[in-house]
């Protein structure tokens, strides 16, 4: 960093002899100026100080850098670390510009980076592991100081300074979260478009499978012990009454969540879901910021959830049904249809959104029952077309889209009452016949598939798909 000066030249040899007796001539003049009993004294050491003393070529760099910082913040004054060192104050000088230049030459931003990276590494491999480090790095340079690492233990309300942060790495499980969406909003807000949070969560039914209780060995007690776990972790946090008790008791740590829960929320909170894989017992995801959240301050977590739907002249419509999908389902539409396209029936196909008992309930309409509601309110009619998402909606060919907003949707869709596959070119062809008919016949074509349906459905036991 500091320029070795392995040779001298006589020149610069005789400034230091120089420069070395004018900078120490007060001990001359205290020389002759003491007494002739000191003055011996005074002169032998005087003279002692000038043998010993090491010429600039002698002093190493690193001993020159540690003078220069000495002087810099030690207690000493430069001319008394001169003094102190031997050297003269025009070498000390030489030696701290060479020092500052090659600092600042290296910034101390770069003596930063060399600091945080090793840091962030180190943080999480110790935290959580190298498959998580590798996973994490197919992504973003983990090393970069442009990510922040938050460690285990910590939230992102700790940290100030956010100046020249692109990505956040949340170490703690998602399940240890006080205000999941809180803690997904705030990183929103502090990232610009394109910056990914990657974080990891547990979902409840590895928590289960994990869960070495001796209470898991006894036959009964254990489908107890599971009931109650499950109602207790998972249901209590979502019930208004209940989940203010759960929260005093565990401060919102280790509750269950679901993959469809997790992702769900944070599609909500304005990221994109890039990965998903599951490493050990945990699951880990990268999302990229690419809009503002959308701040749900009411999410649905009952039996029964209203769902986004185009109704007629494509109006926007709440339609009623039972829960046969986690919370926060509904924003992961798009992620799914992306991920495994539709399937034969016209849904989304390897859908882990479903809870275990859904197919069985959508099996039967049984999901679909609350839909009488919309009838009530007229948002719908017993026969018509699916009410569909506006995802769905856009896939529809642009002839059936007009047919579509003229009429009203219905609980019992036209592929019923044909006996056709529930596939969905069976389905399409199914409502614009249907949506034909009814311009035809507007008074008596639902009275004509109503009482067909419910042939269909009671002698040659059509089913939902």
């Amino acid at each position: 960093m500091i320029k070795n000066y392995s040779t001298q030249t006589l020149e610069r040899n005789a400034s230091y002899d120089r420069d070395f007796f004018l900078e120490n001539d007060d001990i001359l003049s205290e020389v002759f100026r003491a007494k002739p009993s000191k003055r011996e004294d005074l002169k032998n050491s005087f003279f002692s100080t000038i043998i010993n003393a090491k010429r600039p070529s002698e002093f190493s760099s690193l001993e020159r850098i540690k003078i220069v910082i000495d002087g810099l913040i030690g207690d000493l004054s430069e001319k008394e670390i001169c003094r102190r060192e031997r050297i003269s104050y025009k070498v000390y000088q030489q030696w701290k510009e060479d020092f500052l230049g090659a600092f600042n030459k290296y910034s101390e931003k770069e003596i930063l980076e060399k600091a945080l990276s090793s840091k962030n590494r180190k943080l999480i491999l110790n935290e959580s592991g190298l498959k998580a480090y590798n996973f994490f790095s197919r992504f973003i340079d983990v090393t970069s100081p442009k990510n922040l690492i938050i460690p285990k233990g910590k939230v992102l309300s700790t940290y100030s300074n956010f100046s020249g942060v692109k990505n956040v790495v949340l170490l703690n499980k998602v399940n240890n979260f006080r205000k999941i969406n809180k803690q997904f909003e705030e990183v929103n807000c502090k990232l610009s478009k394109g910056g990914m949070l990657m974080g990891n969560f547990e979902t409840f039914e590895c928590k289960s499978e994990n869960d070495t209780s001796i209470f898991k060995r006894i036959p009964v007690i254990k489908q107890c012990y599971c009931g109650f776990k499950f109602i207790y972790k998972r249901m209590m946090p979502k019930l208004p009454l209940l989940k203010k008790v759960y929260f005093f008791i565990t401060k919102g740590k280790d509750r269950y969540l679901s993959k469809a829960e997790v992702l769900g929320r944070l599609v909500s909170c304005g990221f994109e879901i890039l990965e998903y894989e599951s490493i050990g017992n945990l699951h880990y995801f990268v999302a990229k910021k690419v809009k503002e959240p959308a701040y749900d301050m009411n999410p649905s977590y009952g039996p029964i959830f209203k769902m986004q739907r185009v109704g007629k002249n494509g109006k926007i419509i709440g339609v009623y049904k039972f829960r046969t999908m986690h919370p926060y389902s509904e924003y992961l539409q798009d992620y799914v249809l992306k991920l495994n396209g539709y399937a034969e029936t016209g849904k989304p196909a390897d859908d882990f959104r479903l809870v275990s008992w859904g197919k069985v309930l959508r099996r039967y309409w049984l999901d679909e029952l609350p839909q009488l509601i919309n009838v009530i309110k007229g948002d719908l009619k017993l026969v018509g077309v699916r009410p569909v998402s506006q995802r769905y909606f856009q896939d529809i060919p642009k002839e059936i889209q007009e047919l579509r907003l003229k009429q009203k949707p219905g609980c019992i869709p036209p592929y019923v009452a044909l006996d056709r596959k529930s596939s969905v070119d069976s389905v399409l062809q199914a409502e614009k016949e249907y949506l034909e008919e009814k311009v035809k016949n507007p008074y008596f074509t639902d009275t004509k598939y109503f009482f067909k349906a419910l042939y269909n459905i009671i002698f040659k036991s059509k089913r939902s798909a």
